[in-house]
């Protein structure tokens, strides 16, 4: 899958070394948390940037944010987000039609940062609604691509279109030589 992403995240287990990182961390997190200022920028730059790449043929796409661990996390996370971005952009939102049940605890089992799914979490998407679609997948964060490629592929069995993800940032991956 293409994807492309604004920035490097470096996570918290190495130690920052400039200024920038630590903004970058900042800026992850309160996106996480869905502060405004956060959600307001990641706003910007992702209007910005469909309508510099698609321009007025934004409407032909439909941007999906990829699931979080519950469905409290995701509406918190990209509700706002994905409506603004629709009203500045043109892009059809597809938030609304992915249903989270249950919840995902992530647990990190290595380095490559394995998320293993908890018992009772299920994503359902609109059949009806993803037919036929041309769909950008969203997220914040994008380490291995395994939770993107795995969206994609329930997105692709309701017979969407996944043509790319776009993320605010890449993990970098430190690895001891």
């Amino acid at each position: 899958m293409k994807t492309a992403t604004f920035y490097s995240y470096l996570p918290k287990r190495y130690t920052a070394n400039d200024a920038h990182t630590e903004r970058v961390r900042r800026f992850i997190y309160s996106f996480k948390r869905g502060d405004r200022h956060a959600v307001d920028f990641a706003i910007n730059i992702v209007s910005e940037c469909l309508n510099k790449w698609y321009g007025a043929s934004n409407q032909d796409y439909v941007l999906v944010c990829i699931p979080a661990a519950t469905s409290a996390k995701y509406n918190r996370r990209f509700k706002r987000f994905a409506e603004e971005v629709s009203k500045r952009t043109g892009i059809q939102n597809g938030t609304a039609h992915v249903n989270i049940f249950g919840i995902r605890e992530a647990k990190h089992n290595n380095a490559a940062h394995i998320v293993s799914e908890s018992y009772g979490y299920h994503v359902s998407t609109d059949p009806d609604f993803f037919a036929g679609k041309n769909v950008i997948l969203f997220d914040d964060l994008i380490t291995t691509e395994a939770t993107a490629e795995e969206f994609a592929e329930e997105l692709a069995a309701v017979d969407a279109n996944v043509i790319g993800g776009l993320f605010l940032a890449r993990t970098k991956l430190i690895r001891n030589l």
